[in-house]
């Protein structure tokens, strides 16, 4: 519509007389809960109004409305109720549901004669008074804080060596378990290192070690090679020798010493054996004693390089162990110290401690900086008053910087006159009128004009179904206050129960409005639309999902599903089923079957044609409430 401060006299009249477009918004998504499908579209419609809506409800059904949307709103509230036992009872409704709301008091509202909970958030009880009531109990505590630190100002060097000591206890405790740990995990962290003096000096020493080895086991293998060679000459000289002894005449010449011409002498092959015999046995014994040698240095190597890491461990050990005992000791004396000089402070003030003095006074000094910084006190996120609160309370003389309200929820709106909305409208930006807002049920008895909300109601209504009299409508069109008056009504022939309301827009009527008997089911009027018009009219309320089937594709609203509802055919395979009567009914399910052809892609497209948009309708209506009234 318009910007919330230029809403006076004027910018109402234009209203009324159905001048200002009004801009299309969707329903706000809401958390889920136990509401009925009409309570939910009502608070969905409010919370995402960005301007004015009018709330057609009893007193009973609209005090659970307000209660509702003020749970419900984001930015700061005020609900004014011309009855203050409504207001009450909405304040604790609100405290119950932990929300933060302050009972706003006219001149003639006693606080003495409130509900306890209530007479607890009035603005006396939260404002001003709490506020100096903090500050004096803050400096008090603050004096006596300081009172109690005063009585240590005669042993206050004493008290300064003492914060010294403590924290050199604290530093020594931690060097000591620090002194401990290390001693405990000496040998772990010795044979862990790789970067240190004593670890490079221990991997030379290997390195030596297995450099000589290396050495030794050359010269072993040299030797035991020779060795093999030398004895597979023996092994061939004797070979030899025995086939010499097979041959004829071999003996005889051994022992005439006659040999023939070109023969081998035996006196030769056998001091050939010997030589090579003691060649052989020579070598073997070399590999023994070079084998003894490799042995003896792996063995002198090992017990050396334990020598130097037992050493070392012990060395270590040791120095951990000095450490430790030096740091205990150094403990000890800290911790005598610090005895010595709290018997010296408790000497001088028994029965109190100067570190939990200490704490008390800067604990005392933070309370008073949050006192300071509590005034002045902020009220709570919705104010519950009645009209006659807006000049009395404290709560409404706000500073000149601070806004007004985001939303302002006005209970028994049939008693808001015209002359008295504009006024209001400067309190908030939004604004939503609960009450008796329908005119055929507000003529009685009021000369047959009807009042403030019900005129607001009826240009601002813009719903697809109404109720009329004792007749339901179906809206197809929106027509402005000054069409709706020119409307050609005509009764179908065949069902003159039934009657079409034509919009005259030139050579074609448009048809604008169907009416049918009050008490025609919802769903026989959606099936009389879809079977003789073609029109299908959705009325969802919230988000949908959807669910699958084998035998079907459903899109369910769960805020409107239930047990109950009826279903009705709108095309071949696509059925929707209908919870709620008359005006309050709506789409609770669409179904699309499969063996019509249906699928999920479909589906969807088909949904997402015929889904309605976004609604300029500033209008919803819950029904008569079956709650016995309150006053």
């Amino acid at each position: 519509m318009t910007d919330p401060g230029e809403r006076g006299r004027p910018w109402l009249t234009r209203l009324l007389a159905g001048e200002l477009p009004l801009s299309c918004f969707r329903s706000a998504p809401l958390p889920s809960g136990g509401r009925a499908p009409s309570e939910y579209h009502c608070a969905a419609r409010a919370a995402a109004c960005p301007d004015l809506l009018v709330v057609h409800a009893d007193p009973a059904a609209g005090e659970r409305f307000i209660f509702d949307l003020a749970t419900l709103a984001a930015d700061r509230v005020l609900v004014l109720s011309p009855n203050p036992g409504v207001a009450d009872r909405i304040v604790e409704g609100l405290l119950g549901a932990s929300v933060g709301v302050l009972r706003a008091l006219g001149d003639n509202e006693n606080p003495s004669r409130l509900p306890p909970v209530v007479a607890a958030v009035t603005s006396a009880a939260l404002g001003i008074n709490r506020a100096a009531q903090l500050q004096r109990d803050a400096a008090g505590a603050v004096a006596a804080a300081e009172a109690r630190m005063a009585a240590f100002a005669p042993v206050a060097k004493a008290i300064a060596r003492l914060v010294e000591v403590n924290e050199s206890l604290a530093r020594l405790e931690t060097r000591l378990t620090e002194l401990t740990a290390r001693r405990d995990r000496v040998e772990a962290d010795l044979r862990a290192e790789t970067d240190t003096p004593f670890a490079r000096a221990l991997a030379q020493f290997d390195a030596d070690h297995a450099a000589a080895v290396e050495r030794r086991g050359a010269e072993l293998r040299t030797a035991v090679a020779a060795r093999d060679e030398k004895q597979s000459a023996l092994e061939q000289a004797r070979h030899l020798h025995a086939e010499a002894l097979r041959k004829p005449g071999f003996l005889s010449r051994w022992f005439s010493g006659k040999a023939k011409p070109g023969a081998v002498e035996p006196a030769d092959l056998e001091k050939q054996l010997q030589v090579l015999e003691a060649e052989a046995a020579a070598l073997a014994a070399q590999v023994r004693e070079l084998e003894g040698a490799v042995t003896a240095s792996a063995t002198a190597s090992g017990a050396a390089r334990d020598a130097l890491v037992t050493n070392e461990l012990a060395s270590r050990r040791a120095a951990a162990a000095t450490a430790v005992t030096e740091a205990e000791a150094e403990l000890a004396r800290a911790r005598a110290e610090s005895a010595a000089l709290n018997k010296v402070i408790v000497s001088t003030v028994p029965g109190d401690d100067h570190g939990a003095a200490q704490a008390a006074l800067a604990a005392a000094r933070e309370k008073a900086a949050e006192a300071a910084r509590a005034v002045p006190v902020a009220p709570p996120r919705v104010v519950v008053g009645t009209p006659g609160s807006l000049k009395v309370d404290p709560v409404f003389a706000a500073p000149a910087n601070e806004g007004p309200f985001g939303l302002l929820v006005l209970d028994r709106a049939e008693e808001l006159t015209e002359n008295e909305f504009p006024w209001l409208a400067r309190l908030a930006g939004r604004y939503v009128l609960v009450g008796h807002a329908v005119p055929a049920d507000d003529r009685r008895g009021r000369g047959g004009a009807p009042p403030f909300a019900a005129r607001l109601a009826r240009v601002l209504d813009r719903e697809t179904w109404a109720a009329e009299g004792n007749r339901l409508v179906c809206r197809l069109v929106a027509p402005d206050p000054e069409q709706r008056r020119r409307l050609v009504r005509e009764p179908l022939a065949d069902r003159p129960e039934i009657e079409l309301r034509f919009l005259e827009t030139g050579a074609d009527p448009q048809l604008a409005e169907i009416t049918f008997p009050w008490n025609t089911p919802v769903a026989d009027a959606k099936r009389f639309l879809a079977e003789t018009l073609g029109e299908v009219r959705l009325r969802p309320c919230g988000e949908f999902h959807w669910e699958t089937a084998a035998d079907a594709v459903v899109a369910v609203w769960p805020a409107a599903d239930g047990p109950d509802g009826a279903w009705v055919e709108l095309e071949p395979g696509v059925r929707e089923k209908v919870t709620g009567a008359g005006p309050f009914a709506f789409t609770a399910a669409v179904r699309f079957d499969v063996a019509a052809g249906w699928d999920a892609e479909r589906a969807a497209a088909w949904l997402d044609a015929r889904l309605p948009g976004a609604s300029s309708s500033r209008f919803a209506a819950l029904p008569r409430s079956a709650a016995p009234r309150q006053n």
